[in-house]
């Protein structure tokens, strides 16, 4: 091992979840986890941890909690998944990729002890979390901020004991996995919580706010939520960013400026900034805008060309791809070209009622090669609501395809999947 694409390939030589989708009661458990952390002496419990789990939103609203950390001068750590180019998207500290030879030092030690260890063989997720909290801990972290994989209750990074827990809006997602039902997912997603341990919400639908305000009373702690906090909330987007004039219980109004459009932006803001306005009172109003503004994150509305308009976006559930459209249609009134491509498991039937009417071109691909996908049945699904539809399987010649029915002036939107949108940013690194 002697780059850090040497590690990677390693970290991927183990069973990878992601990349199957297949999730079973083996590998679905927290008890591997623990087995691994304690190899290397629970690097999880050297710093303090902000756990984030939620079906949208969740990396944006991790990323603006530990920017406000940085800038408060706390050394922060952000682990998030999935990644768009690269894995080291993953694992940051103080908005910066790891340092390489000290991830690959940390990989090298995890290496070295596996090769020794044949209690079960872990998964590229537990793999690539136990790297993310001993990098952390050789890095001197005094803050984390963690991202749910998927669920909350059994995902490996609810090994953590946060002093917040933070959850994001629900919706329909992993139904295989998780429940087919919003109440059974929001049970999934209070998994994360802890007893005595306070606990942030995103606005809710109201049954899923009686699962986390049950589990919270079980847990002996109380849940705030957005909505009853948030007094007022006005939002002005353009294409550059967001700006948002927001008053909040306790807190003076302010005007927060994002680096990342979108009126959904500005409301994981909000959850970021209620959170740490109750963590950590003494956190000023400058040092929360300076910290909400410097955020970025990749994939999300990122709009990697301005003639013609190219925007990326991970969506890949419903609930996603209705706030993406409106947004769209706000910045890019009039006709568009939609790039589409999903992984199997997600609701292309749902997303294509929801795309396919305000569409003039679109053009279906693959989603790379990382999971599993069928182009076929999803070009059917928009093809039967929209008859200007293409099925071009190769990501490279699909854009190339988007650009000529672009004409160097209609906006093109590139969604789905997170590997959809990987494929065509690297097109242009």
């Amino acid at each position: 091992m002697k780059t850090i694409d040497d590690l990677f390939l390693y970290i991927e030589s183990f069973t990878n979840l992601e990349k199957t989708g297949i999730f079973s009661g083996q590998h679905y458990r927290l008890d591997r986890m623990y087995t691994l952390l304690t190899l290397f002496h629970d690097p999880h419990l050297s710093y303090k941890t902000i756990h984030v789990a939620g079906t949208k939103g969740k990396g944006s609203t991790a990323a603006f909690i530990a920017s406000v950390l940085t800038e408060q001068g706390f050394k922060t750590g952000l682990y998030t998944s999935p990644h768009v180019s690269s894995y080291l998207e993953r694992i940051t500290v103080d908005r910066k990729f790891p340092h390489p030879e000290a991830l690959l030092l940390c990989g090298k030690t995890i290496q070295k002890t596996l090769d020794n260890f044949d209690e079960f063989s872990p998964t590229v997720f537990e793999i690539l979390t136990l790297l993310a909290f001993y990098y952390f801990q050789e890095a001197g972290c005094d803050y984390v901020v963690a991202e749910v994989g998927i669920g909350g209750r059994l995902d490996a990074t609810n090994v953590i004991s946060p002093v917040a827990s933070v959850i994001t809006p629900i919706g329909l997602e992993h139904t295989d996995v998780l429940g087919d039902t919003l109440e059974k997912i929001a049970y999934e997603k209070a998994g994360i919580i802890k007893e005595k341990v306070p606990v942030f919400s995103a606005s809710q639908e109201d049954t899923v706010k009686e699962v986390f305000t049950m589990v919270s009373r079980q847990k002996d702690t109380e849940v705030s939520f957005v909505d009853d906090k948030v007094e007022s909330l006005s939002v002005y987007s353009t294409r550059e960013g967001t700006r948002c004039n927001v008053k909040i219980k306790g807190l003076m109004r302010t005007i927060y400026s994002l680096a990342m459009p979108g009126d959904f932006q500005a409301e994981n803001a909000c959850l970021a900034i209620i959170t740490l306005s109750s963590l950590f009172p003494d956190i000023s109003l400058d040092i929360m805008k300076i910290g909400i503004k410097n955020t970025k994150l990749p994939g999300r509305f990122e709009i990697i060309q301005k003639s013609p308009p190219i925007i990326l976006d991970g969506a890949h559930t419903p609930i996603a791809i209705k706030r993406i459209l409106a947004f769209f249609k706000e910045l890019f009134p009039g006709e568009g070209v939609l790039l589409f491509g999903s992984v199997k498991g997600k609701d292309h039937q749902k997303m294509a009622d929801i795309l396919a009417p305000e569409f003039s071109h679109i053009i279906i691909s693959t989603p790379g090669i990382f999971k599993g996908s069928n182009p076929e049945a999803v070009y059917e699904s928009f093809k039967a609501i929209q008859p200007n539809t293409f099925l071009e399987k190769s990501p490279k010649a699909a854009f190339d395809k988007a650009l000529v029915m672009a004409d160097k002036e209609l906006p093109v939107l590139v969604t789905g999947s997170f590997y959809m949108i990987a494929e065509i940013r690297e097109f242009f690194l």
